[in-house]
């Protein structure tokens, strides 16, 4: 009974038992303290896991925001210590693939033309830049001299330029991280400069625009970081002196150059400090402090002011260029002086579109006054909507005889002017003729879908076509030496063998060529260029809108100015809202952070592609400084007041 009456009691008191098992009972208070303790144990690991989870969350929200946030701004000392060696290890490793592929390199057009200048088949003449005939003669002679070809030569200067622009590139990326640009902007930077194949295909180029583009990556820097201190860099002798000898290098090695130093040099004067601007606490950062007067001391020196540190500098460049070194070369290689024509395209290509669509357009007034200058019948016949070179070569010159004698006198001042005047006049009657002659010639510089591909060999300039052009070149005594007289096929055999020791760069492996081949492809369309493409037959890919000089030279270059036009608008409403203390406004404008210093050094970018619009034709040599140089140019939006 008594147990009876526990049981009961017991059952009352823990409920009922809980299902037998192996033949022992457990009461359910045990099963639920169990059961609590694996709950409490599996809430406590759900909870380290959601930390876990939270803590990973946060890194990664941090790291994103490090990524996009702005970098607080270092020494440029520090920036070349700490990162120049890796980027430029990084940008070389990514390079060395392509230059396996093409080694030795591609000449452009013009190079051959420098070639035979060099080598003695022809007489120099200043169509092209004396600067980099030479520098090139002295590698070709190297390679001829040492290996016994004046291709090993070119091999060798492959080499140097491509890893003087990789370190070009280093250089820049440096500066931008010194600036305190975004991480996410370097390392786009970085792999754009790295692996872009604007940048890494021309970089075993062989030409006039690759070689100035050596010399204008580090300028650009010293440009940049000239106008955002409004010159104080340049109070370093040594600053100055880089300045100096880079600016000089750059307008000598490329005629186009000069005019585009002296605009953006203007908009670098004019954020300059002048010395009524300068302030006592405006000294030099790293100059010494300042020694306490002496009562009996003679009044010392003023100092030159920023400004005119930065005139002498840009002044001293051209000088050394223009009136210095060209015609010390000129007058060392008895080079003949070439006459400036490309220019004039402007004039002659759409008045020779006029006359060849509507003859009837021009007044035999306005006919004299272009025929003055050019044949315009000739022009209008022969016009090349995609450049000016048919049109400006119709333009009149000065014909001398053998002995230097003018034979024919070239227009004077007022027949230019007289047709510069003709020009104008048509064109406020006819704009939309002008409209449509500018933009074909241009089109290149604007059009996305307009793509291209580097050459990757020089045998290209060794055919037929090219060694017709290239025989003209040769005097009669280089064509008398071949044998067999002086006609066009003695010339043909000339130059053939002239430049037979240049021949053979496209003789590679299958699987090299193969690789080059499908290199072309993904950059212009697998049948860009066929014949069956342009007889209709096959349709054309479109080419990959990263090969595009559009995107580099307009649309890019647009971007980044639109966005330092919507910045100096900010800029200046705040300032004039009265946001910030007076004396921290003038702080900024003296120290050069204002949006002013931005344009100007934007101003570097924007006459280089300026000069480009203004260019013959849209030729993908011609962009290549704006390639390479554009990651610094990007940076300049992203940087703080």
């Amino acid at each position: 009974m008594a147990s009876r009456h526990y049981g009961t009691m017991a059952s009352r008191h823990y409920g009922n038992t809980a299902p037998r098992r192996h033949g022992i009972t457990k009461p359910r208070t045990l099963v639920a303290v169990s059961s609590w303790d694996t709950w409490s144990s599996a809430a406590r690991t759900r909870s380290a896991a959601a930390r876990s989870r939270t803590d990973v969350i946060r890194i990664w929200s941090s790291a994103v925001r490090l990524w996009f946030a702005d970098r607080r701004p270092s020494t440029f000392a520090v920036a070349l210590r700490k990162r120049f060696s890796l980027y430029f290890a990084l940008i070389a490793a990514c390079w060395l693939p392509w230059i396996a592929l093409t080694w030795p390199g591609a000449m452009r057009d013009d190079t051959m033309a420098q070639y035979l200048q060099a080598m003695g088949l022809h007489h120099y003449y200043t169509q092209h830049p004396l600067f980099d005939t030479l520098i090139f003669g002295l590698f070709w002679h190297f390679g001829a001299a040492a290996f016994g070809s004046p291709l090993a030569g070119q091999a060798v200067y492959t080499v140097v330029q491509a890893f003087a622009l990789a370190a070009g590139g280093a250089f820049i990326l440096c500066y931008i991280r010194k600036l305190g640009a975004p991480l996410w902007l370097v390392t786009v930077g970085l792999v754009y400069a790295a692996m872009s194949y604007v940048v890494v295909a021309a970089s075993t180029t062989m030409g006039k625009d690759s070689l100035h583009t050596v010399f204008f990556l580090p300028m650009a820097v010293i440009f940049t970081e000239a106008c955002l201190t409004r010159g104080r860099v340049l109070r370093r002798m040594p600053v100055a002196v880089a300045f100096t000898l880079l600016t000089f290098a750059s307008v000598a090695s490329k005629r186009t150059a000069l005019p585009i130093v002296v605009c953006a040099g203007i908009g670098l004067l004019c954020v300059c400090a002048g010395r009524k601007s300068r302030r006592d606490g405006d000294r030099d950062p790293i100059a010494a402090p300042a020694p306490a007067p002496i009562a009996c001391a003679a009044p010392a020196a003023p100092r030159l002011s920023d400004r005119a540190r930065a005139a002498i500098c840009l002044i001293v460049a051209v000088l050394l260029a223009q009136a210095v070194f060209a015609p010390i070369a000129a007058a060392a290689t008895h080079a003949s002086k070439s006459p400036g024509r490309e220019v004039w395209g402007i004039v002659t290509q759409p008045v020779a579109r006029l006359a060849h669509d509507d003859p009837s357009a021009i007044d035999p007034a306005q006919r004299r006054a272009l025929d003055g200058i050019m044949d315009l019948d000739k022009a209008a016949a022969t016009i090349n909507p995609h450049r000016t070179d048919e049109t400006f070569h119709t333009l009149k010159e000065p014909r001398r005889a053998a002995d230097g004698t003018v034979v024919a006198p070239g227009p004077t001042p007022a027949q230019k002017l007289a047709a510069v005047r003709a020009w104008a006049r048509l064109g406020l009657a006819h704009p939309l003729v002008y409209a449509r002659a500018y933009a074909a010639q241009t089109r290149g510089w604007w059009n996305p879908n307009v793509n291209f591909a580097y050459p990757t060999d020089s045998d290209y300039l060794l055919r037929d076509g090219y060694l017709k052009q290239w025989s003209t070149y040769l005097t009669a005594a280089e064509v008398r030496r071949a044998g067999g007289g002086t006609g066009g096929s003695a010339r043909m055999t000339a130059i053939a063998r002239d430049l037979a020791p240049l021949a053979g760069t496209s003789a590679r492996p299958q699987w090299q060529r193969d690789t080059l081949r499908a290199v072309r492809d993904w950059a212009r369309g697998a049948n860009a260029g066929t014949t069956a493409a342009a007889s209709g037959t096959a349709a054309s890919r479109p080419g990959n809108p990263l090969t595009s000089m559009a995107l580099y030279v307009t649309w890019i270059p647009s971007m980044i100015a639109l966005a330092l036009v919507v910045g100096t608008v900010s800029w200046l409403r705040r300032r004039t809202s009265g946001t910030g203390s007076r004396d921290d406004r003038g702080l900024r404008a003296d120290i050069g952070a204002s949006p002013a210093s931005r344009l100007a050094a934007f101003g570097l970018l924007f006459f280089t592609v300026m000069s480009l619009y203004a260019s013959p034709e849209a030729l993908f040599w011609y962009p290549i400084p704006v390639f390479a140089a554009l990651p610094l140019f990007t940076a300049l939006p992203f940087l703080r007041d």
